[in-house]
Formats: C-alpha cells, structure tokens, sequence
C-alpha cells in the first residue's frame, strides 16, 4: 500500500510539474503577444511567486502533516483552474491565471515532499540515506516531468505554427491526469496540525527555523541556484530570440536539454545520496552556475546557447533534492510540513524579487545587464554556505 500511495504521489507531483513549468516558461511570450513590456512581464512573475510564497506560509505551513497529500490534490485543481484562465485571450485573464498558478505551486510542492517524508518514515525514523534516495526519487520524478514537458511543448508549438495558446490547451488533460491519480487515494482531510497552538505561536516555531543551523544550510544551497533558474524559467524565451535568434519551439528544446542533464545529476543521487558531501556539491553547483551563465553571456550560436542551457542543467538537478534531505534531516517527522513550507517559502522569496528586478534591468539596460544580476548574488551566497559548512 505505501508504495502504491508512493507512484500515485510521485505521477500527480510530476504532472503538476511539467504543467507548471510550461505555463512558467510560456508567460514571458504570451505576456508579450498580449502587449506586455518587460518590467510587466517581470511584475506577473513576481506577484505569482509572492502569491506562492503567502499560500506556503499562512496555510501550508500549518497543515498536520498527514495531510500532505489532500494539499496536493487542491493544488492540482488550482492548476487546473490556471490553465483555463491562461487560454482567455486577455491581458486580465494573463494576471489572474498567473495569481492561481501562484496558489497551486504553494500547495503542491512543499506538500509532495512532506508527504513522501511521512510515506518514507511509515510510523517510524529512516536513516538520512533512506530519506535521502526517496527524496532524491521525488526530484528525479520532477526532472523527467521536466525533461519531456518542453519536448511535448515544442511539439505543440511545431505543429500548430506558434500558436501559444494551443500549448496550454494541449497540457489539460495532462494536468487532469495528476488530479485524479491525486485524488483518487486520500487518507485524510486537510487539517491544522494537532496541537500547534495559536497561529501566531505556529509563525513562531517557523521563525524559530532560521536557528536551525541544518535547514539553513539547506536554504543556503538552494538559493545558490534560484536567481539563476528564474533567470531561465522566466526569461530564457527572450533571451534565446534576443541573443541568439532562437524561435520558441529552438528554445523549450534548450530548456528540455536543461531538464535532461538536471535528470541524470538527480537520478546519480538515487544511488548515491551523498548526505556526507552535501557542502562539496553546493559548492560546485556555484562554480558550474557561474560558468553556465558567463557561456549564456557570449550570444554567439545556436549550439553554445544549448550548450549554456545544459551546464546550468547540473546545478538545478543537485541543489534541489541535496537541500531537501538537509531540510528532512532538521527537524522531527512531525514539523515537516512547517519546515518544508519554510524552505519552499524562502526558495519563492528569491522568484518574487528577481523577475521584477531582471524585467526592469532588461528594459533599461538589456540582457547583457541582466545576465550579470543573475551572477551577482552567487558569490556572496557562497561564502555563507561556508559559514555554514559544518552543518553538513
């Protein structure tokens, strides 16, 4: 039973993902079809992400975490609901499905990872190694979603000659499939976790995760990786047609390239946790993010912008489930929904700023200035991953 309840979490969670993705990827070029500049493109992101982010911490945070998987199953049908919104050819129709897009990854995400937490644990404590691999499953999951979405879109676009709106109808039945597999094994209704106190004292304990040396360390990795990769979910369609003259269905085929070596990093860490070489591997995944981004800088061929797109491909696939088993490993089974939605939370902070920020460099400055914000940030991050070094 627990690992049918695993597969069906793992096929809604992927689902929910590759959906999303496309409808992140798409936005900037629908958004521009619909008359919108940069700065506003870059404005619907971040009000999306901090929609994500209020979700995460007024409701998903306090969530028992039993009821990781009904959470799931609601956020599925916001996608939904998104998706429909996105299809209406209006600039209003633009704000409000990025708004429920913004809801549905609040609730799906972090709740996917509390509830393989519990479904691993089955009443009991697992090993880091044990969490770690199904962790490092759920991100494997999540990168081939990842992987085959853009193929499946650029086919899409392909066949219906650019035609974006096609693309949001062509991933409903997907979407839907995710829904029912969600929602078709619940083992209880969403509920406030027993005994959490007032919601105040519940915003207390998840303050209180920031002297959590372990979870930090964890927030400090992923955030290495998080103003570059809303770099590329945001804007990469511009930048693939500014820089390198790049169509849409060239450019999702880049970013399924991107998907696929993050797949393969993510898939080595289901054999190999690594949970005794986490800092080491941040640390790369700096190194790799800055390289990734200055090959991305040079504008000059189709290929070297694939090649830019798949070097930037290895630290997603690592940052992610390395942090989560750092997150996992911090607290008690039953503070993982708190803990989770923290991190999700703090990983959403960094999407709320930059494609504002990135939109407006973009209009002023153009995309050369941009892909040096991008790069700014890692360095100071990395130096505080090594303050932090010893919680590893």
């Amino acid at each position: 039973m627990r690992g049918s309840g695993t597969a069906g979490l793992l096929i809604a969670t992927g689902s929910f993902r590759s959906t999303q993705n496309m409808a992140q990827t798409t936005l900037s070029l629908l958004g521009v079809s619909l008359g919108f500049s940069g700065a506003a493109i870059g404005a619907v992101a971040a009000a999306s992400n901090l929609v994500s982010v209020l979700t995460m911490l007024l409701f998903t945070a306090h969530l028992a975490t039993r009821s990781a998987r009904r959470a799931v199953f609601v956020g599925l049908l916001f996608m939904t609901a998104s998706l429909a919104s996105f299809l209406a050819p209006f600039p209003i129709m633009l704000l409000v499905g990025s708004l429920l897009l913004g809801i549905a990854g609040g609730l799906v995400l972090p709740s996917a990872a509390t509830a393989i937490g519990d479904l691993t644990s089955g009443g009991g404590d697992p090993s880091r190694a044990v969490r770690g691999r199904a962790l490092a499953m759920l991100a494997l999951v999540l990168s081939i979603s990842l992987a085959l979405g853009p193929l499946y879109e650029s086919l899409v676009l392909s066949v219906t000659h650019e035609q974006l709106q096609a693309a949001y109808l062509a991933f409903l039945p997907v979407v839907l499939l995710g829904t029912v597999v969600a929602g078709g094994r619940r083992r209880t209704a969403v509920s406030v976790r027993a005994g959490s106190g007032s919601f105040w004292e519940s915003m207390a304990g998840l303050g209180s995760l920031f002297r959590n040396r372990k979870w930090s360390l964890g927030v400090c990795g992923q955030a290495i990786y998080m103003v570059p990769f809303a770099l590329v979910i945001v804007f990469a369609g511009l930048l693939g047609k500014s820089r390198y003259h790049a169509s849409a269905s060239t450019t999702e085929i880049g970013i399924a390239l991107f998907f696929i070596v993050s797949f393969l990093c993510r898939a080595a860490l289901t054999r190999w946790p690594a949970v005794g070489h986490r800092v080491e591997l941040f640390a790369l995944c700096a190194v790799a993010t800055l390289l990734g981004i200055g090959l991305l800088a040079l504008g000059h061929g189709t290929g070297l912008f694939m090649v830019a797109l798949a070097v930037l491909g290895a630290p997603h696939g690592l940052t992610y489930p390395l942090a989560l088993g750092l997150v996992s490993d911090a607290v008690p089974i039953e503070d993982l929904s708190r803990a989770n939605a923290g991190f999700q939370a703090m990983s959403n902070l960094i999407n709320v700023a930059a494609p504002f920020v990135f939109g407006l460099v973009l209009d002023q400055f153009g995309d050369g200035a941009l892909l040096l914000c991008a790069a700014l940030p890692v360095v100071p991050l990395a130096a505080l991953l090594w303050l932090l070094r010893d919680a590893g």
